[in-house]
């Protein structure tokens, strides 16, 4: 998540220094202190959201059942099963998701893993090496 906020503001950062469609020359690359404040304002702002998203449990099932839907219709995930999907259910229990919210994803996952509709290439190890009983136990073991 910092990692997007991070990419954000550098966005906006450009975004600012490149108003006009002049590349910019050294000389001309120059921030102006109210130009620096903007983004100073932005970033302060963009840490806020970042706090309330942090602490709420929907912005996470939001994210997971985006990556369930992207899957679903055959596009990418934003993230893997294990670096991604996972510690977002982690996140979202500690935002105080509950277990139900959470299997119900897990249960999600399992049921287009066997349609051989793999979140990724992990969950297709996970389910070849033990089934629905392996994902589910590795969510628990993370997840907790």
């Amino acid at each position: 998540m910092k990692y997007v906020l991070s990419i954000i503001g550098l966005v906006c950062l450009v975004a600012v220094g490149c108003t006009n469609n002049q590349t910019p020359t050294p000389a001309s690359s120059t921030v102006t202190q109210e130009e620096y404040t903007q983004v100073v304002s932005l970033n302060e702002e963009l840490n806020e959201l970042l706090e309330y998203l942090e602490n709420d449990f929907r912005f996470f099932l939001y994210l997971m059942d985006r990556d369930l839907d992207a899957v679903e219709q055959g596009r990418e995930p934003r993230g893997s099963f294990s670096d991604y999907f996972v510690p977002n259910a982690a996140k979202a229990l500690k935002a105080g998701a509950s277990r139900e919210d959470i299997t119900t994803r897990i249960d999600r996952v399992v049921a287009l893993a066997k349609k051989e509709i793999y979140l990724s290439g992990y969950v297709a190890q996970l389910m070849k090496e033990g089934g629905p009983t392996a994902v589910r136990s590795y969510v628990a073991d993370v997840a907790e």
